[in-house]
């Protein structure tokens, strides 16, 4: 019974495969929007770019993968899952971390272009991003697999939660150079929210005893939307099975944000440069944020008196099942006010060398800092760059990252730029083996990054 209740549980999670762009891209500095990692970057010429091919951002990452979950036996035919009784409990239990995440992002510019002036950079994006996070606590995994094995028969769930969000975002962009060593540069971006879905639990303990299974959970759901929404049952619980889509329905929050970035040459083969991005918030509007409680207590002692003339069973049988649906389950609660959530920023702190200080044929080296932050996430990693630039049109940029979580990410980008079209391809991931059917055995982390802009003139 419990197993199924846990099931249930991963079976909410919608199927789309944090936000981060591939971090090679930061050093070609002919890509026509490098000013998006660092304000003040810009290009010599004005560009512009078709909707969709203009740019296509995708992230995916995980601490986990298949090799945590199937196992092979030399007796056995097939791989088998964690769950099969050959699989010695703790030594899958070991190989988790505290935390199961996966995370996933996407970003697509509709429109881009930009253009120089005397001394400066202008530039506008209007880009649709969505986000995707799962986290699944290690007790979860351990009451699927030990149950009563475990060293302790009571488990803690609260940190299972569920997060996507959609948002349109809006930059007018400006570059100055100041003076022939300091450039600085500003985006100002106007946020739309779209969609938000979360699912969180404050509390869910569960406790195995002899002769009886306790729940016992507290939980919320936040929908704010007036593009999606989903049915209610007579009790005004949320049927998440059942939804509506309205397209053209007005956005459910709105905010501000921007971008501030500065670049220095202490000497004519150095540049130094500093960004942070996306200081801002999003405000939601009260009548589109709809709020969702979840709360239950579910003791479990087997069935009682059970007649086999009246079927009693089935109407303890019916009754249990509606006592479980009830934890995962979430009941509308009234909302009326806004709500104000900050958006995740990243720090960027870089030095880049040039080996000949030559415009059209070089070799750079570079070194990035990068730190994303979010209310839920805090990331760090440290990127050592080297660039080729055999001609002046074509630049190739190879990175090694240490990350502090994940251990080290490789990264390869392209960036060529011939007199009327730029095109960049960019990827970031962390070497991990895939099986046939193309998915990863161990934790991973795969960044892909592509684009064409169009040249009006150098």
């Amino acid at each position: 019974m419990v197993r199924g209740i846990i099931l249930i549980l991963m079976l909410l999670c919608p199927l789309f495969v944090k936000s981060e762009g591939a971090l090679p891209t930061y050093f070609l500095n002919e890509w026509s929007q490098r000013n998006t990692l660092n304000a003040s970057f810009a290009p010599k010429y004005a560009y512009y770019s078709l909707p969709i091919i203009g740019r296509f951002d995708f992230h995916f990452s995980s601490n986990t993968g298949l090799s945590n979950y199937l196992y092979k036996f030399p007796d056995l035919a097939k791989p088998v899952t964690f769950l099969h009784k050959k699989v010695n409990g703790q030594q899958f239990i070991d190989k988790l971390d505290e935390n199961t995440f996966f995370n996933q992002d996407l970003k697509i510019n509709l429109i881009s272009f930009g253009f120089p002036t005397k001394k400066g950079f202008w530039s506008f994006n209007y880009s649709m991003k969505e986000e995707f996070n799962l986290n699944l606590p290690i007790d979860l995994f351990k009451l699927m697999k030990l149950g009563f094995a475990a060293q302790t028969n009571l488990f803690d769930l609260k940190n299972f939660s569920i997060e996507q969000s959609n948002i349109s975002e809006c930059s007018l962009g400006y570059s100055n150079q100041i003076n022939p060593k300091l450039r600085i540069g500003v985006n100002a971006k106007l946020l739309m929210g779209l969609s938000v879905e979360k699912v969180k639990y404050t509390q869910f303990d569960i406790s195995l005893e002899n002769d009886r299974y306790s729940v016992n959970a507290v939980g919320e759901s936040l929908l704010m939307s007036n593009i999606l929404s989903f049915e209610k049952d007579k009790e005004n619980y949320y049927e998440y099975s059942k939804y509506g889509f309205n397209l053209f329905g007005n956005p459910s929050g709105i905010g501000a944000a921007f971008d501030i970035g500065l670049s220095y040459k202490p000497i004519e083969k150095l540049t130094i440069a500093a960004a942070v991005n996306d200081i801002g918030y999003i405000k939601w509007n009260a009548n589109s944020v709809k709020r969702g409680a979840a709360k239950g207590d579910l003791i479990f002692t087997g069935f009682n008196e059970v007649s086999i003339e009246t079927l009693d069973i089935q109407t303890q049988l019916n009754q249990l099942l509606d006592d479980a649906g009830r934890l995962i389950k979430f009941k509308e609660i009234s909302s009326n006010q806004n709500l104000v959530e900050n958006i995740p920023y990243t720090v960027n702190l870089s030095a880049e060398y040039s080996i000949f200080g030559n415009t059209n044929s070089d070799i750079l080296l570079g070194f990035l800092w990068n730190s994303y932050n979010s209310s839920a996430i805090h990331e760090n990693e440290l990127v050592a760059a080297i660039n080729f630039k055999p001609f002046s049109s074509l630049t190739i940029s190879t990175t090694a990252g240490m990350h502090i979580n994940d251990g080290f990410r490789y990264g390869l980008a392209m960036n060529f730029s011939p007199k009327w079209i730029n095109f960049f391809i960019a990827s970031n991931f962390m070497p991990t083996s895939m099986n046939p059917q193309f998915l990863p055995v161990n934790k991973f982390n795969i960044n892909l990054q592509t684009g064409v802009s169009f040249l009006l003139d150098e």
